[in-house]
């Protein structure tokens, strides 16, 4: 072993030992003191696990070979790789990219990363286990010489004693004992290495799980909106333990946003009582609409009214803006004061909108029916689960009329928050009824029939 102005490792003084010199540490380097010795009688041994020594950095990487600053430089190269490969995993998915190209580099920084630490580790095991070894053998030489320099008037053994008490302060000392089994593995850095290796590890694991759930979620996400994938949350039922039909929608539907009004003005009665506005932002359109099994599109408008009871609201639908009207639907709904209330209608026109909201109307003649709520049973269900249920939930309910009505309407009391929508609020949908047959109806913002939505009334027209 070379002197060195530092040596590569300072001792760790055991509770209750006295502190060995400087000169004893210099020659006992990463020694390890066989089970039960202690420095004299009445001093107890050290505890269980005692780590005896530890590195001192700048010395200790005096003795590394240089294959370990190699070593370094390319953990730091797979650390910044594997970085930069998770930014870019995390832009590519926020700007709808396909990101799974970058877990490429992120897996390949990440491995070169753990690989290193790991080879680094054991290579500081092996350069503490040799420090050991030739400290050893230039302790055989080197201890009786010293003894013999500070002690010339005793013989080799009493100087050796001699100077082992010096050196702990002690007037009388047991000789050192070396561990037998003082093997590579049992090296004063085992402790450490191992922690910073899985230290490493974990850090590169939270790394790439971070970077493929960021790189998968867009595909999870396209799958789930092609109706690969129907269920809530990636589970196989929805929240009200319904199990929707997964053969996903058809692809020749129309595609499913809101329709654009362009700059189309509220409506507003004579009076300033009832308001209506049109309903063009996705989440609320979705929210209301993308609960409607429909064919030929959907608008949906939002009436605020200061009246309560039953009113007339009339829509119309032209080819062309400003155009006469092609088509008018007439229903009858009632409104409640600061009560919002959405009109549904399905139409493929280019252009529609209310055309009168007259309040205090006569009830049109309810229509007498038995229903059942979808809750659990998917047998109960005559179709697919709607896609607006997918994201804002919807209370479907089997019904059975007594009587044929070609455009029937639907009111439900809708409890629920949802998109733009206050809870509670209603929700008026338009169906076909046929006597004796069953059909389905769905409420869109509410997960639960008869708890979060209920149905108000059916009437014919």
């Amino acid at each position: 072993m070379q002197h060195e102005t530092t040596p590569p490792f300072r001792f760790r003084t055991p509770p209750g030992w006295p502190t060995p010199s400087a000169e004893w540490v210099e020659l006992h380097q990463a020694a390890e003191p066989a089970p039960g010795w202690s420095p004299a009688p009445g001093i107890p041994p050290a505890p269980v696990d005692w780590r005896f020594w530890a590195p001192v950095p700048r010395s200790f990487r005096g003795f590394v070979p240089a294959a370990a600053r190699r070593l370094r430089v390319a953990q730091w190269i797979g650390l910044v790789v594997a970085l930069l490969a998770l930014a870019a995993v995390s832009v590519v998915a926020a700007l709808g990219g396909l990101a799974v190209v970058g877990l490429l580099p992120l897996v390949a920084g990440i491995a070169v990363l753990v690989v290193c630490s790991a080879r680094a580790g054991e290579l500081a095991d092996r350069t503490a286990a040799s420090i050991r070894d030739d400290a050893a053998v230039w302790r055989r030489t080197e201890v009786p010489a010293r003894a013999r320099a500070a002690f010339p008037e005793l013989d080799q053994d009493a100087a050796v004693a001699a100077w082992e008490s010096a050196a702990w302060g002690m007037p009388t000392v047991r000789p050192f004992a070396v561990a037998a089994d003082a093997a590579p593995e049992r090296s004063p850095l085992r402790h450490r290495t191992r922690t910073v290796v899985a230290v490493t590890a974990g850090a590169a694991a939270l790394l790439l799980v971070v970077g493929a759930t960021t790189a998968v979620d867009p595909v999870v996400r396209a799958l789930q909106s092609n109706g690969q994938t129907l269920a809530y949350g990636l589970q196989d039922t929805a929240p009200d333990g319904s199990v929707p039909d997964d053969s996903g929608p058809d692809d020749d539907a129309p595609d499913q946003d809101a329709p654009d009004a362009g700059d189309q003005a509220p409506w507003t009665s004579d009076d300033g009582t009832v308001t209506a506005s049109f309903i063009g932002d996705d989440e609320t359109w979705q929210a209301t609409c993308g609960a409607i099994d429909f064919a030929d599109g959907c608008w949906a408008w939002q009436i605020d009214s200061e009246c309560d009871g039953p009113a007339r609201v009339t829509v119309g639908f032209s080819a062309t803006e400003g155009g006469d009207d092609v088509r008018t639907d007439s229903r009858t709904v009632v409104l409640t004061s600061g009560r919002p209330l959405v009109l549904t209608e399905q139409g493929s026109e280019e252009w529609g909108g209310i055309r009168d909201v007259t309040c205090s109307t006569a009830p049109e003649h309810a229509v007498a029916l038995t229903r059942s709520p979808l809750d659990s049973d998917a047998e109960d269900a005559d179709g697919s689960w709607p896609d607006g249920c997918v994201d804002y939930g919807c209370a479907g309910w089997e019904v059975t009329p007594e009587a044929s009505c070609d455009s029937a309407t639907v009111q439900f009391s809708v409890d629920e928050e949802v998109a733009t929508l206050p809870g509670p609020h209603d929700l008026v949908v338009a169906t076909a009824l046929r006597a004796g047959e069953p059909v389905d109806v769905w409420a869109g913002g509410a997960w639960l029939p008869d708890d979060d939505a209920t149905i108000s009334q059916v009437t014919c027209g």
